[in-house]
């Protein structure tokens, strides 16, 4: 007889399969209880064992599907014809975790759409000095090229809105400065009008004084202000 010795304190409960063979091993399957309540078994084999493979294959029987998870295991002597014993429990498989499916880069932001601005309105500004007699509001031929080349170049359009102002300098009465001012855009609108410019309203305006671009007192800055403005919007 020998003494075995176990790691763990074990509680039989019951047999649970008992095989032999007359020819080959014999083994015992009992279900047992460790001291701190745990279910496990306990597998006796007999016989002629080279290794403990033919034990170890009626451990895995009684589990089945499920692995097996030594708790104990008692060789005994070094005997061949000893007997061995296995201390087991059965631990349910555990499905492999699934790679994580990759993740898709999160997709580049579009540059925004460019807004396209709506034409802005087009404006055309002729000055006193090189564009009208002097003290007059007719057209100097320098005025009538620019005004012919404006023509050319809005053929086939036809304007919303085409509105002519005339300005002056500060030099001299009020109402006469309006009054020029307002013959020199009229003029400059029945040219206009009278070389095919195609628009839905026209309309004249005289600012005189008011509304200078560039200082009364200098004579560069009233050669600025004595203009007559062309606004064509589309």
């Amino acid at each position: 007889m020998f003494t075995k010795t176990l790691a763990i304190s074990l509680i039989a409960v019951a047999a649970l399969v008992g095989c032999s063979s007359t020819t080959g091993p014999t083994f015992n399957i009992s279900e047992i209880q460790t001291s701190t309540g745990q279910k496990a078994y306990r597998a006796e084999c007999y016989g002629l064992f080279e290794n403990g493979s033919a034990c170890m294959a009626a451990v895995q029987k009684t589990c089945g599907n499920q692995n097996v998870n030594v708790l104990q295991h008692v060789d005994g002597t070094n005997r061949p014809n000893d007997p061995r014993e296995v201390v087991f429990n059965c631990a349910t498989s555990v499905a492999p975790v699934p790679p994580a499916a990759p993740v898709a880069p999160a997709p580049e932001p579009q540059p925004a759409a460019a807004v396209v601005p709506a034409t802005a309105p087009r404006k055309v500004s002729l000055d006193e000095k090189t564009n009208f007699a002097f003290d007059s509001a007719a057209l100097t031929p320098k005025a009538k090229s620019i005004l012919n080349k404006l023509v050319a170049e809005s053929k086939g359009t036809k304007f919303a809105s085409v509105t002519v102002q005339g300005f002056t300098d500060s030099t001299g009465p009020e109402a006469y400065n309006v009054d020029l001012s307002e013959r020199r855009a009229q003029s400059v609108l029945d040219y206009l009008k009278g070389h095919g410019l195609n628009s839905d309203s026209f309309a004249t305006k005289g600012y005189g004084k008011s509304r200078p671009v560039a200082s009364n007192a200098t004579n560069e800055g009233r050669a600025e202000n004595r203009r007559v403005e062309v606004t064509l919007t589309p």
